[in-house]
C-alpha cells in the first residue's frame, strides 16, 4: 500500500484516538455533575431515581466501549506500522482500517446521544 495512505490511516486514527480519550474524560465529569446536582436535592423521587441510575450505567457502557475501541486503534496502528514494512495484505489492512472507522462512528453517535439524553434529562429534572 502506498506509504502516503498509511500515513494517513495513522493521522485518522491519531485524531480518533484524541477525540475519543476527551469523550472518556468527559463522561465522568457529566456523572460528577449529575450527582452534585441531585445530592442537593432532598426528597427524590424513585421514577428519578431509576432514571438516574438509567443514565449512569449507559454513560459506563459507553465509556467501557470506548476503552475497547482506544485498544483496537492500537492495534490497528501496529498493523499500519507492519504494512509499512511490507509485511502485510493491503486488502487485509484497508478493510480492517474501513471496520474501525465505522465502530468509531457508532460509539460517535452513540456518545451524543448519551450527552443529549443528559442534557434533556437534566434540563427537566432541574
Amino acid at each position: 500500500m502506498d506509504g502516503k495512505i498509511l500515513d494517513l490511516f495513522m493521522k485518522e486514527n491519531d485524531a480518533w484516538d484524541d477525540l475519543i480519550s476527551r469523550q472518556c474524560k468527559e463522561i465522568p465529569q457529566l456523572e460528577q455533575m449529575i450527582s452534585t446536582i441531585f445530592s442537593r436535592k432532598k426528597n427524590i423521587d424513585e421514577d428519578v431515581t431509576a432514571s438516574m441510575d438509567l443514565l449512569r450505567n449507559e454513560m459506563h457502557l459507553q465509556q467501557s466501549q470506548m476503552s475497547e475501541i482506544r485498544q483496537h486503534l492500537a492495534q490497528q496502528q501496529d498493523l499500519l506500522a507492519v504494512e509499512r514494512k511490507g509485511d502485510r495484505y493491503p486488502v487485509q489492512t484497508l478493510m480492517s482500517q474501513n471496520a474501525l472507522r465505522e465502530r468509531i462512528r457508532d460509539a460517535e453517535r452513540k456518545f451524543l446521544d448519551l450527552k443529549c439524553n443528559y442534557l434533556n434529562y437534566l434540563a427537566s429534572a432541574v
